[in-house]
């Protein structure tokens, strides 16, 4: 995951999940540390919009994630990029969160 981020970039996120509330801000590395691939962790995003702007760029788009196969939560995510040397990388990673009101829940 760490190749294609931005090292300077944040993680932020808002809103519920099942072990949180709040908000909450990390590095990169601290969230690759927390996010370990896993056979029953699937997050699908929807419907994203892009907008670019010479090397400036967003993708706002929907997400749900499912864990052992079961909703666990849903929200927005948000991602600031910048093309440095010809490459796209993700500067920021803004998400939402919630509980309830999720599809397919």
């Amino acid at each position: 995951m760490l190749r294609w981020v931005y090292p300077d970039g944040r993680v932020t996120a808002t809103g519920t999940r099942a072990s949180s509330k709040g908000l909450r801000q990390e590095s990169w590395t601290q969230f690759a540390a927390r996010v370990t691939p896993s056979s029953t962790f699937e997050e699908t995003i929807s419907d994203p919009a892009v907008e670019i702007d010479g090397d400036a760029a967003m993708v706002w788009a929907p997400f749900v994630v499912r864990v052992g196969g079961k909703v666990s939560n849903c929200g927005i995510d948000h991602f600031d990029l910048v093309r440095d040397n010809g490459a796209w990388k993700v500067m920021n990673l803004t998400f939402s969160s919630r509980v309830d009101g999720c599809p397919a829940q």
